[in-house]
């Protein structure tokens, strides 16, 4: 029997984080996947070609952005210019494209330091002499949840079944980490149909729910925690998933359908 021929061979950065672990899990047998899991600071020269480099490798959390900026633009726009500097020295082997993790927070990036560091990173793919604005995509990921989230997630409480101390009037389009997954594949598939006409697109379902509902699903028998202002961030977001959609992409997952049975640990 002849052995199966893994597609393209790509490069991920962050391999213990939220979405590039459930990547790797979701699809090692569909890529040659190799990993690179310290500080894009220090990436080395490459010494072989991969068809992507797939970078999920930042400092994650709007509020946490405030208490220490300096750390999120080193990690966020240094390590991002360490990476396009890799895509450059790749070259020597053959051309490669990125795909990389941007974010919601995009469309109002001077409410915090991570949107500021995102925002930056969208503008570098533009001017950067390392790389071509066609040979990079943005995706901007809409407050993606699922198992193993990151422990602070308003979802990731509720699994673990915490005390919500308060909610606010938000309004969020969650977005299961799986779609997530699935929409990294469809931009690795047609990247060459994606790219020539979007150098950033959005993930998420298009379908925003409040925060207070989210906690009312789940926790119907309780009295709603009250409710509290909290600055920095965007009120209200809202995905635009049409050239994912068009390119075949639809979400298999609902926060209000989701049986949180399934993700009890």
């Amino acid at each position: 029997m002849n052995a199966i021929r893994l597609n393209k061979k790509i490069l991920i950065t962050g391999p213990n984080g939220f979405i590039a672990s459930r990547f790797i899990d979701k699809y090692r047998h569909k890529y040659r996947i190799h990993i690179f899991g310290g500080n894009t600071n220090k990436l080395p020269i490459p010494r072989e070609h991969y068809d992507f480099v797939l970078h999920l490798g930042a400092e994650a959390g709007v509020r946490r952005s405030h208490e220490n900026p300096e750390l999120y633009y080193e990690n966020n726009v240094d390590g991002f210019q360490a990476v396009l500097r890799y895509m450059w020295h790749m070259s020597e082997y053959g051309h490669t494209n990125l795909i990389y993790a941007s974010s919601s927070s995009i469309y109002e990036w001077w409410k915090s330091p991570y949107a500021t560091t995102k925002k930056i990173n969208e503008e570098l793919t533009k001017s950067s002499e390392y790389v071509k604005p066609h040979q990079a995509l943005g995706l901007r990921f809409h407050t993606v949840y699922g198992p193993k989230s990151r422990p602070d997630m308003l979802f990731d409480k509720i699994v673990r079944g915490d005390k919500i101390d308060y909610i606010t009037d938000h309004t969020r389009d969650y977005t299961h980490v799986d779609d997530v997954c699935d929409a990294i594949d469809v931009c690795m598939k047609d990247f060459d149909k994606i790219s020539p006409f979007h150098t950033a697109i959005d993930v998420g379902n298009g379908d925003p729910v409040s925060i207070a509902d989210v906690v009312k699903h789940y926790r119907p028998n309780e009295e709603l925690p009250p409710v509290k202002e909290v600055e920095g961030e965007r009120e209200h977001t809202k995905a635009d998933p049409t050239v994912l959609i068009n390119h075949g992409w639809r979400p298999k997952h609902n926060i209000l359908t989701e049986d949180i049975s399934d993700y009890a640990t």
